[in-house]
């Protein structure tokens, strides 16, 4: 009669122990009932229920404040200063670890949660009169994002076309920006220039030196 090793599943002749192969004890029961399987760890949801409790909390907390201040001030106001960067902390870096985003994504939510919290905080200290959050924080976020991606490029030689994306599509965004910046503004500060220059740049560095690779993903992305 033939025996079934507990941990490998090797089939072995009757009387012998130990299985020849991995020197596990041998048992007569299949293998999908050895006592050496355990039940698979389901970590899905255990981080789901993370996620349920930690949205039921600031949902919570959110509405103490908000009650607060509308029994008190009649209105919303402070608690704006409250909910905001909340949502923006939900936005960016909740959402991107619950979602499991890879860098490039990661950088992307986090860069547009700073820049939203830069107009939030100009709009509420009342000092929209330089428009400071448009023609200089978020200038520079822009490039401090140009440079992260930049040094990211270069680090990875597998899934660049991911970041060749990523800076053209910061190129064309501080394109527009120049545009946004006469047409509302009737002027452009320095920081959009440098932007757009440093992009024109990048693109051009990786038309000379990674031209197959560039165009091709430029031809995917806008399925030309």
């Amino acid at each position: 009669m033939r025996h079934q090793c507990r941990k490998c599943g090797v089939y072995v002749e009757d009387g012998v122990k130990n299985c020849p192969l991995c020197g596990a004890f041998v048992s007569d029961e299949p293998q999908s009932k050895s006592i050496y399987e355990f039940p698979a760890i389901k970590l899905k949801t255990a981080k789901g229920l993370f996620f349920r409790i930690l949205l039921f909390i600031t949902i919570f907390a959110v509405a103490i404040v908000l009650a607060i201040d509308l029994a008190v001030s009649k209105k919303v106001s402070w608690s704006l200063h409250v909910i905001v960067p909340i949502a923006i902390l939900w936005l960016t870096v909740f959402r991107s670890i619950f979602k499991g985003f890879d860098v490039r994504k990661h950088l992307a939510w986090d860069f547009l949660g700073l820049i939203a919290l830069f107009f939030y905080i100009e709009y509420a200290s009342k000092s929209t009169q330089y428009h400071w959050a448009f023609t200089l924080a978020t200038p520079i976020a822009v490039l401090v994002w140009q440079t992260v991606l930049e040094i990211l490029y270069f680090a990875h030689r597998n899934g660049r076309d991911n970041y060749q994306v990523a800076l053209t599509r910061l190129f064309v965004l501080s394109g527009i920006c120049i545009a946004i910046s006469f047409l509302w503004l009737k002027d452009c500060d320095w920081g959009w220039y440098v932007c757009t220059s440093i992009g024109l740049v990048d693109i051009l560095a990786m038309i000379i030196f990674d031209k197959e690779s560039y165009l091709g993903t430029l031809k995917q992305k806008l399925h030309i």
